[in-house]
């Protein structure tokens, strides 16, 4: 029986090489996908909704064909989605398709996470005042963990407020992945890179390794890479408690980078100096 895996992750952490190493060397066994909806999955609306059928409209039309489309790849493959906007639509996901669902956790560092989101625009005004700002979550969305954020909402900085969202799809992961009946494995960006995630990953999607695979870990892709003049003081960190805990529960040590700051600010930034 052929079986659905989605990645869930706040994006910003790897998927886009996933997908392609995936479907390079994999594509006769897996039908695989990079955020095919984009954001059609209304991934804030469906926190609080569960269910698309109870969003109406297009935005419900479009989130159920994407899944009769899934089980149309199903009849003939494995199917493997890899992008963060999935991340609230997958208990929903979990019933429909249930008994062939797999779950990849996909994780990283929160201070690197955050900061990409802002080379992306997050949480800033637009550069053009007819576009929306790109609010990926926000503590007044229905089904979010963490509504005390409300109180200081207004006087965080954009920086702050992607830590925020890391920490609330991350939270969602951990309720989730406290429900039965799925398959869960959860690797970082980091170790993927690194160490020995990238077997765990093959064997959890029950794939021989490849030589040539592992010798395209040392390319990394990044189709949307963008700069920001923005240069946030990653000590912030330590005012956010929750940011902390997830952290600390999934691994990481949240106020140490395995590089250190310089390099973050030479990758987003394009300059070479750190904030004085």
């Amino acid at each position: 029986m052929s079986f659905a895996v989605f990645i869930l992750s706040t994006g910003r952490c790897g998927t886009q090489w996933i997908a392609s190493q995936l479907s390079q060397h994999y594509g006769e066994l897996y039908h695989v996908e990079h955020e095919p909806l984009h954001n059609a999955y209304c991934p804030r609306r469906m926190l609080g909704c569960r269910s698309p059928d109870k969003m109406g409209g297009e935005d419900s039309a479009s989130i159920l064909a994407h899944a009769d489309c899934i089980e149309h790849h199903l009849e003939k493959k494995n199917y493997i989605e890899c992008g963060h906007p999935c991340w609230s639509t997958l208990p929903y996901f979990a019933g429909r398709f249930r008994g062939r669902l797999r779950i990849v956790h996909f994780v990283r560092h929160p201070i690197p996470t955050a900061y990409s989101w802002l080379t992306h625009g997050a949480y800033q005004p637009p550069i053009l005042p007819h576009l929306q700002m790109k609010e990926l979550l926000s503590p007044f969305d229905a089904g979010i963990s963490f509504p005390e954020y409300r109180e200081r909402w207004s006087a965080m900085t954009a920086f702050e407020r992607c830590l925020y969202y890391w920490a609330e799809v991350n939270a969602f992961a951990h309720r989730f992945e406290a429900r039965p009946g799925a398959p869960w494995l959860r690797i970082s960006f980091e170790r993927l890179f690194n160490s020995d995630a990238l077997t765990q990953l093959l064997w959890f999607l029950k794939l021989p390794p490849k030589p040539e695979l592992v010798a395209a870990k040392s390319s990394k892709i990044d189709a949307f890479h963008h700069v920001t003049g923005t240069r946030p003081d990653f000590s912030v960190i330590e005012k956010h408690r929750r940011v902390l805990e997830i952290a600390r529960a999934l691994g990481y040590d949240p106020v140490k980078l395995d590089s250190d700051a310089t390099e973050l600010y030479r990758r987003y930034t394009g300059f070479d100096s750190a904030p004085q």
